[in-house]
């Protein structure tokens, strides 16, 4: 960047090649502060001054030849300001005159309907110190962990040593006060990467499976949602698992084929049935009380197996065409005596099928009102009200059902991953649970029967 100097110094411990670098702090964030919170506005500013601060100070403590000197004039290399962005944390952008600007919003997210969001010196520090890696000409990385990690545009031969620096390791320690619309959680488990999640019902008792891969299947007895028990475990390796209400079995999906667990007993899982295939993709649907299972893995094939007896395994029927699959869901049709497949498959779009558990899948050739959604969302109902949750791009968020997906959330969760979802409901409240990877599982409280209203923190 051209309006950063290089000039040589020779007193003191710096280098004699040091890099010089002016900046400036916005004085229109202390009045943007005031405005938004005139009882606090003063702390705010010290709080987001030493947030700023540190993350510049993460990167001169590795970089003995990095000089960032504070500017209270008009001349200055970077200047940090206030942004207002639904989308991003901070920005690094330049002005007509090519000078460095950092953008930040220091309420991230914004405020919720009543205004109640706080800035967080935490994340304050880590955009600062991201941000400020893209001021010194570096792009994004698409390693997860790494200070200049972004999911938009990674741009690795800029990412890492080439320019010399030694890259801190600056990360959020802490998510409180994100936003006054911060989602409740009643509970975290750790220790295990928790890969997939699945809601049962057994004797009245809500438990919650949870798929660890190699560290195997465990139940968890959700009596208490404030305070979970471990019940059951089964030694299978599986990252991928489906269940169906009512019915006490659990689909398991490895590398050997797909394994049915009945969990009738949450203390005691044993196996039942086992499917040889090579399928990695499955979906159960329940049509006349039978249950159907089918599957996919990326073949041209679609397999339709009866397994309400998961003893004695009935293979119904498949269906083979020319296109590539990749996914495949379950969606009623317009009536409760219609059941549809959705199937992905990648190139040639969604192709729907009508099911029945006494013939193969039926390719349906017209349109119908139907759509498949591709990433990690489901929908709950609390009283009247029904709501959407959905996981994108880093945030858990929660909509009104009836809100268009690109509105904006009623609740939200920012800082852990959501690889697959599921709802409960214990005493009349409800509760999503999230498999969080590597931060194991978590529940959050969405509200009570009795209100209907959502439940902030």
């Amino acid at each position: 960047m051209a309006a950063i100097m290089i000039v040589s110094l020779s007193y003191g411990m710096q280098s004699a090649d040091a890099q010089v670098i002016t900046y400036k702090i916005h004085p229109d964030i202390f009045t943007e502060l005031q405005d938004r919170y005139p009882e606090h506005a003063t702390e705010y500013w010290n709080d987001a001054r030493d947030a700023i601060r540190d993350g510049i100070n993460d990167w001169v403590e590795l970089n003995p030849s990095l000089i960032f000197t504070p500017s209270h004039g008009d001349r200055y290399d970077v200047i940090i300001e206030w942004i207002d962005s639904s989308t991003a944390w901070g920005v690094e952008y330049h002005d007509y005159t090519g000078q460095n600007r950092i953008g930040i919003d220091f309420d991230t997210p914004e405020p919720d309907q009543y205004g109640a969001s706080l800035i967080n010196p935490d994340i304050i520090r880590y955009v600062t110190a991201h941000e400020l890696g893209h001021a010194l000409g570096m792009g994004h990385t698409s390693e997860m962990g790494h200070l200049m990690f972004g999911r938009s545009n990674p741009t690795p031969e800029r990412t890492f040593n080439n320019m010399g620096y030694d890259i801190p390791h600056v990360m959020i320690d802490s998510f409180e006060n994100v936003g006054g619309n911060k989602l409740d959680i009643a509970f975290h488990l750790q220790g295990y990467p928790v890969n997939d999640v699945e809601t049962l019902t057994i004797s009245d008792t809500q438990y919650v499976v949870v798929a660890t891969g190699k560290n195997g299947v465990f139940a968890v007895d959700m009596a208490d949602p404030y305070n979970p028990s471990l019940a059951g475990s089964y030694d299978l390796n599986t990252n991928d698992t489906e269940s169906l209400d009512g019915w006490p079995y659990l689909i398991a999906i490895h590398g050997e084929g797909i394994s049915i667990l009945d969990v009738s007993d949450p203390y005691d899982i044993k196996p039942a049935g086992h499917i040889d295939t090579a399928d990695q993709n499955a979906t159960l649907a329940e049509i006349d009380g039978r249950l159907l299972l089918l599957t996919t893995g990326g073949t041209a094939v679609i397999q339709q197996y009866d397994i309400t007896d998961p003893h004695n395994i009935q293979r119904t029927g498949g269906y083979y065409d020319d296109f590539m699959l990749d996914r495949v869901g379950i969606q009623t049709g317009t009536n409760d005596h219609n059941m549809y497949a959705l199937v992905d498959a990648t190139y040639d779009g969604i192709i729907v099928f009508s099911l029945s558990p006494d013939r193969p899948p039926t390719l349906i050739r017209q349109d119908i009102d139907l759509v498949y959604n591709d990433f990690v969302y489901i929908e709950l109902t609390v009283g009247a009200e029904e709501y959407r949750i959905l996981y994108w791009y880093g945030q858990i968020l929660v909509h009104e059902a009836t809100s268009e997906f690109d509105s904006d959330p009623i609740g939200r969760l920012i800082g852990y991953e959501a690889r697959e979802m599921d709802g409960m409901k214990v005493d009349g409240s409800v509760y999503v649970i999230v498999a969080a990877g590597d931060d194991g599982v978590f529940g959050i409280h969405i509200g009570d029967e009795s209100t209907g209203k959502w439940t902030f923190n």
